[in-house]
């Protein structure tokens, strides 16, 4: 009788220890996912038009470019003068006797159709910043002008809109003469990473576009 006690405590103490015990360890696995990271190019060098161009005639997207980017209301244009192999300039005009806006042209690469890289008007030339410039806000620009009454007109807009996000009346010289003007351009930074920087002055007559210059810059 003794030795069955015995034995019952044994187990019972021994079924004691084993339910304190600590517990087998768990091994826990972490995935750990790398952050997809997006690579993008950098913005394109030219003005217009945006995306691809189905341009496959110098002469002819610098003539939608007059139309359509710069809203002369009529366009007379030079033929094509090649500067080399992929790019070249071709000379616009509002009438036959109008101020010429020089539109530089290019096939980019791994293209055959043509962009417009920018524009220099006759009389009109932009100092500051240079051409393809980070700007910011509040943006300085310099450069020397002629006008009807000295009055000239500075455009910034950004890729992918005609509106301009910021906009100045400049004064420089007047009557066919030549003087120095210098604006200030107040504006929000922009969602689109690229636009352009447009100096041009209007028809006394109706108002139109009649010359401009037109810069590549980066925001």
């Amino acid at each position: 009788m003794i030795l069955v006690v015995i034995l019952i405590v044994a187990l019972g103490s021994w079924a004691l220890v084993a339910n304190t015990r600590s517990p087998a360890p768990t091994t826990t696995t972490t995935t750990t996912t790398a952050p997809v990271t997006t690579t993008t190019g950098p913005p394109s060098s030219a003005v217009w038009p945006l995306g691809r161009s189905g341009y496959t005639n110098p002469v002819a997207v610098a003539r939608a470019f007059a139309l359509r980017y710069l809203a002369m209301p009529t366009v007379v244009t030079s033929t094509y003068r090649a500067g080399d192999s992929r790019s070249g300039e071709v000379d616009v005009r509002p009438s036959l006797r109008g101020p010429v806006t020089t539109v530089l042209v290019r096939q980019l690469s791994g293209t055959s159709t043509w962009s417009v890289l920018g524009a220099v008007g006759q009389d009109l030339t932009i100092s500051s910043p240079p051409s393809y410039s980070v700007v910011r806000s509040p943006l300085t620009v310099t450069g020397t002008s002629t006008a009807f009454e000295g009055v000239a007109n500075l455009e910034l807009r950004a890729d992918g809109q005609t509106a301009p996000i910021a906009s100045a009346i400049v004064h420089g010289g007047s009557m066919g003469v030549v003087g120095p003007f210098r604006g200030v351009l107040h504006f929000s930074a922009p969602s689109a990473r690229a636009g352009a920087l447009i100096l041009f002055t209007r028809s006394a007559k109706d108002g139109s576009v009649v010359v401009a210059s037109v810069m590549r810059v980066w925001f």
